[in-house]
């Protein structure tokens, strides 16, 4: 059975990876607290006395707007921390299986869908971060997967972290008789966070490298919200749930989208966001 580092073991992604994989794999699930990815002695005698077969690190912080107001901490994480973890794994001859984003998108003049090998100019702090540990990745290693995630989705589980997402957004505000405002010049994909669990596996069976991971999608933010509700049975809610905000990004259209055809060339599939979006409400209503 192969030993399985899970870095940032309490947060969204790898707090349901553990659990998907832990008859599978031998996880080692470590947090902050366990291990501190930014110590370098500590990370060095960490893979100098365990014996990993594969590094899923997803540890960082995610928050954009933190990481704004906290540059220096953003890049000791997002950057220094994952420079250790790369050495470890040069160390321990470990494959690294790196949490990027798609942020790395989010300053290109050109509209998406973007491919991997196009020049990548994020906007935001937390996307420079993500670049700059991709090009330290590279240099470092030989053995690893860069995957560029887009934001994620399911529903609220018993003792797993939840973050914001579009399913969980929907919910709340129409159970508690809100609104919620979305954009109809804003562009991403959205993925099902147990459809990208799924896929991580078979990134064994293909070449090292960088890789869009998650949903493809041609359809605006608002619409993506809509067909939450229509998913939900609750089509007849929609104006009384959703701002058409057709404001934000005006000038400039917000566009994050991903094209996967790397990925398909290697035969990993996703569905596209609205399907995936179908896949998780039908999973979770049964």
């Amino acid at each position: 059975m192969k030993k399985v580092l899970v870095t940032g073991s309490n947060g969204f992604l790898a707090s349901r990876f553990n659990e998907y994989y832990k008859d599978k794999y031998d996880i080692l699930a470590l947090s902050h607290k366990e291990l501190d990815i930014t110590n370098e002695n500590q990370v060095y005698d960490f893979f100098k006395n365990n014996n990993i077969d594969i590094v899923f690190h997803s540890a960082s912080i995610s928050d954009t707007g933190r990481c704004q107001r906290e540059i220096e901490l953003a890049k000791n994480i997002n950057v220094d921390g994952t420079i250790n973890i790369a050495k470890g794994c040069e160390l321990n001859n470990s494959t690294l299986i790196f949490a990027s984003s798609d942020q790395l998108y989010a300053g290109n003049e050109e509209e998406g869908p973007y491919k991997e090998d196009i020049i990548l100019r994020p906007n935001n702090i937390y996307g420079d971060t993500k670049l700059e540990a991709e090009k330290e990745i590279k240099n470092i290693l030989e053995k690893y997967y860069n995957l560029r995630l887009t934001w994620m989705f399911s529903y609220a589980e018993r003792n797993k972290r939840v973050n914001t997402n579009i399913i969980t957004n929907i919910l709340n505000a129409a159970l508690k008789g809100g609104k919620i405002s979305l954009a109809t010049n804003e562009y991403r994909g959205i993925s099902y966070v147990y459809e990208v669990i799924e896929n991580i596996e078979k990134l064994m069976n293909i070449p090292f490298g960088d890789y869009n991971f998650g949903s493809e999608n041609d359809i605006c933010t608002y619409d993506i919200g809509c067909s939450v509700l229509e998913n939900l049975g609750l089509q007849n809610r929609i104006e009384d749930i959703i701002i058409k905000d057709t404001e934000r990004f005006k000038d400039k259209k917000r566009d994050l989208r991903i094209n996967n055809k790397k990925l398909r060339d290697n035969g990993i599939y996703f569905d596209n966001t609205g399907e995936a979006i179908s896949r998780c409400i039908k999973e979770f209503n049964r």
